[in-house]
């Protein structure tokens, strides 16, 4: 891990973010509206290379805004162009901000640069000034901090992680959809406000990110405009669905909203040829490891938030049929071309899955301790407690299967840290004093098999005994109807006979169970 000073890091009284930051309480531009805000960092393809985006809210005549630059803070020698356009939200009065991204390249590895963003060369405004540290260009010993579902408002975990990258404690974010809540409210302000209350974190690492659902609104425009430069260097060009390298990991960028909103069905084949294409060109012998994350969990046991982890999670792991166009999940695939391990959020609590697929835990793996080794099934976490207004999601009632072995009902986040070329090692931590709550080695030390030639990823209709067991104690329970649960779980081609087998195979533990809830 590279440790940097971090300049311009505020953290306020009880942590910066943890009652939220209204959007009138921002400090706005007093000049001409050229005052460059919402400054954060993005990766590209190459490590040698940072994108600087910021935001103004009148448009820059005199160019398009410059970044200066150096490798001492008193000195910022070298001015980089930005690129601006217009960006319009959907909202009744159409308000208007202009975007702007700003390519660093050539810069040396393993060295602290300082930047200023200014709108007019020479005449400001001007930012304050940041600084970020380059990596070391062969395969760094890299730490991300990872989390979903962080609002404006109760972004409780927010404060410790400024308090984190302050002391070096990790490189870049990975921040897994639902920004905000939302990007587009009030006309765009609370996207302001949220994109100004992060940039303690985003202008001094990279600040990758998914979409989520909370950004639906207008067709998700707000997150494909605000943080276009994630994927502007990328083959796709696309920020719903991307890919990078970074150490040891390839990462790929799914969106698992295209499988929820009808009208976007069609970009569930382009994005799934997208991604078999991509992870049939991934060299594993420089990039061993393939970590996928997308919003939406295909495995997870919050029943008490039904249906995200039955029905809704079904969807996407198996896939559907619709106006007789049959739409692939993403199991199937996952599983054969060896996805190591797959980062969610959605729900406002952690999971941590033991090797997965169809619903089948792993059989070379003993469990015995926080340790996969060499498994052949991926391992699923969610990570979804970063902090919002809607609070926690707990487990009550709690249904889960023997795939999850880790649940945890409190806000947090977690530490990816690419440890070397066979290992990685996760930590979640409680926001409440960032004391480790579950860890896990992610050990491979065997070379990558090829790919499962046999396995089928096409969409394969076919009955879900985890869904059907938890919807017939729903509905038992509330007085309900179990009957509807053989249809809703995709069991009614099957004879009663085989419905009652489904049940009988699948262990599904029912506790109330709750686990470091706060």
């Amino acid at each position: 891990v590279v440790v940097a000073a971090v300049v311009g890091v505020f953290v306020g009284p009880g942590g910066f973010g943890v009652e939220g930051l209204p959007a009138n309480d921002v400090v706005k531009d007093s000049t001409d509206g050229t005052m460059p805000q919402q400054i954060h960092l993005a990766l590209t393809s190459s490590l040698d290379q940072r994108t600087v985006s910021f935001v103004t809210d009148q448009p820059i005549s005199n160019g398009n805004g410059f970044v200066n630059y150096g490798t001492s803070a008193s000195s910022l020698s070298n001015t980089i162009n930005c690129t601006q356009h217009k960006f319009v939200d959907g909202g009744s009065i159409h308000r208007a901000l202009y975007l702007h991204e700003c390519l660093l390249s050539n810069l040396q590895f393993e060295t602290t640069y300082f930047y200023q963003v200014v709108s007019s060369k020479g005449q400001g405004p001007f930012s304050k000034v940041f600084n970020f540290t380059t990596w070391a260009e062969e395969y760094p010993d890299i730490t991300l901090a990872v989390y979903g579902d962080m609002g404006l408002v109760n972004a409780r975990s927010l404060g410790p992680l400024i308090e984190d990258l302050s002391e070096g404690g990790f490189d870049m974010v990975l921040h897994v959809g639902d920004f905000a809540y939302n990007l587009d409210s009030d006309q765009g302000l609370v996207g302001d406000a949220f994109m100004d209350m992060i940039q303690p974190l985003a202008s001094h690492v990279p600040y990758m990110t998914c979409l989520g659902n909370h950004e639906a609104a207008y067709n998700f425009s707000h997150y494909t405009e605000r943080f276009a430069a994630i994927a502007m260097y990328t083959p796709t060009k696309n920020n719903w669905y991307f890919s990078w390298d970074v150490s040891y990991v390839h990462f790929i960028a799914l969106s698992s909203e295209i499988y929820y909103n009808a009208y976007l069905y069609p970009t569930i084949l382009e994005q799934f040829s997208f991604l078999e294409n991509d992870l049939k060109s991934v060299d594993r012998t420089k990039t061993p490891f393939v970590v996928v994350y997308l919003h939406r969990p295909l495995y997870c046991s919050n029943t008490d938030d039904l249906p995200d982890c039955t029905t809704d999670a079904q969807h996407i792991r198996e896939g559907f049929s619709s106006d007789g166009v049959n739409y692939p999940g993403l199991d199937a695939v996952f599983y054969k071309y060896h996805v190591n391990l797959v980062f969610v959020a959605h729900e406002h609590s952690y999971e941590r899955t033991l090797p997965v697929f169809n619903n089948t835990v792993d059989p070379t793996q003993s469990h015995a301790n926080s340790v996969d080794y060499n498994p052949q099934y991926p391992a699923h976490i969610v990570s979804g407690a970063g902090g919002c207004a809607e609070d926690l999601d707990y487990y009550d009632n709690l249904h889960h299967a023997d795939w999850s072995i880790v649940r945890s009902s409190s806000y947090g986040y977690g530490h990816l840290h690419i440890v070397n070329s066979t290992h990685l090692h996760w930590t979640q931590f409680l926001s409440e004093g960032r004391n480790g709550t579950d860890e896990l080695w992610y050990i491979q030390d065997k070379a990558v098999p090829p790919p499962h030639g046999s396995v089928d990823t096409t969409f394969q209709y076919a009955c879900d005994a985890y869904c059907l067991k938890v919807c017939e104690f729903r509905e038992t329970k509330r007085g309900g109807d179990p009957t509807v649960c053989v249809d809703e779980c995709r069991c009614d081609h099957l004879t009663e006979e085989e419905v009652d087998e489904k049940r009988k195979a699948m262990t599904i533990n029912t506790v109330w169970d709750v686990v470091h809830r706060h």
